[in-house]
Order: structure tokens, then C-alpha cells, then sequence
């Protein structure tokens, strides 16, 4: 599949993300032209679970994603519920919900 755009709502501001698709229902997150993390679907397909790019092998094609107040107006971090928030984003974009 084609990487795509979705647009979210995390904690109150808008989000315009970069979506690459994997293997094995995992997805890349891009913001900004940088790598901000993996979520993949979990075994029971009702949860979504995400990736740090800490803990992410370093990807030669894809930046990782670094924040500098003086351009960016707020920051992005896979944590708490934006795993499941933009997960069931691309479920809505794939037409599975």
C-alpha cells in the first residue's frame, strides 16, 4: 500500500501525519518530514500499540523526527491514547471502520 495522509486530533491540536504502511499492520508516523514512531495493531485487532523512535532500528530513508520549539508549534509523542487515536484513523482511511 501507498503512504498517505491523515489528519488527528491529540490533545487538543491538529495533527497532519504521514502514514507509510508496513508489513503486518504496522505503519510509519512521519511529521514534518521525520520519523516519529510505529503503531501496529495489536493480536486481539481492537488496540493499538506504539513504537518509539527511540526503540525503532535506524532508518536510513527517513529521518528521525526532532522537535525545535523555535519552528515547531507543538511537539509529537506517541504516548498515552495517540496510539489508538491514530490507529483508528487509518482503520477509518482503509475503510475498516
Amino acid at each position: 500500500m501507498d503512504p498517505f495522509n491523515i489528519i488527528v486530533n491529540l490533545d487538543g491540536q491538529k495533527f497532519d501525519l504521514n502514514i507509510h504502511p508496513q508489513e503486518a499492520a504496522t505503519y510509519k508516523v512521519i511529521y514534518h518530514g521525520g520519523l516519529v514512531g510505529e503503531i501496529t495493531m495489536a493480536a486481539n485487532d481492537e488496540s493499538w500499540k506504539a513504537i518509539s523512535v527511540r526503540d525503532l532500528e535506524p532508518d536510513m530513508e527517513t529521518p528521525m523526527y526532532e522537535y525545535d520549539g523555535s519552528i515547531d508549534d507543538v511537539r509529537i509523542i506517541l504516548e498515552g491514547d495517540h496510539a489508538q487515536i491514530i490507529g483508528n484513523a487509518i482503520a477509518s482511511y482503509e475503510g475498516r471502520i
